[in-house]
């Protein structure tokens, strides 16, 4: 499976990359190019050929012809340049899984079966961020997904209150009032606080 491709704001020979905000890839996952109408690769790029990402930021990355190779110099400009490639499913999962196995804290691991409802959703849930930025389907850069789920794991492994069943039960928390409640807001009426 492919996506459809996304067009590229720039691959100039001057930089030497393509520039494209938050593709996703990492060093070394393959890409393909194709001229848009009117438009062409840089020389010495073909249409159709496999390369692979190669000294990869956020939003811009070079080509090799071999995983982990230099990357490929261009003599002259493109211009209206689509990137294509895979969605790597499995590696998304893959990816996401060692993940959240690097932000558990250390006591509560190794999960065991069946595993919390809020782990599988934070998994879930970096893997399709992974490709829906890899896709152009989103404008969040990966990071900022990743740090969220962080911080939800960092919660939970502190047992910090999350809703639904994973909710901790509490035990010994009944308070008691010394003092009369007076209502001198006015705030009874509108439900109270």
């Amino acid at each position: 499976m492919s996506n459809p491709g996304r067009l590229a704001s720039s691959a100039l020979a001057a930089d030497g990359w393509i520039a494209l905000d938050v593709h996703g890839f990492a060093d070394g996952e393959t890409v393909t190019l194709h001229a848009d109408a009117g438009g062409y690769l840089p020389t010495p790029l073909s249409e159709g050929v496999e390369y692979f990402a190669a000294e990869v930021t956020d939003s811009t990355f070079k080509v090799a012809a071999t995983s982990g190779g230099a990357a490929i110099a261009w003599t002259a400009d493109g211009s209206r340049v689509i990137v294509i490639a895979a969605v790597p499913m499995v590696a998304a999962i893959a990816w996401a899984s060692r993940l959240i196995d690097d932000m558990l804290p250390a006591h509560v691991v190794p999960l065991e079966a069946p595993y919390p409802e809020i782990v599988r959703m934070t998994s879930a849930e970096l893997a399709a961020g992974k490709l829906a930025a890899r896709s152009g389907a989103t404008s969040v850069a990966l990071a900022s997904i990743v740090d969220a789920a962080h911080k939800r794991i960092e919660r939970w492994g502190k047992g910090v209150p999350i809703r639904g069943e994973n909710t901790p039960t509490r035990a010994g928390l009944a308070a008691t009032a010394v003092v009369p409640y007076l209502d001198r807001q006015g705030w009874q009426r509108f439900g109270g606080l």
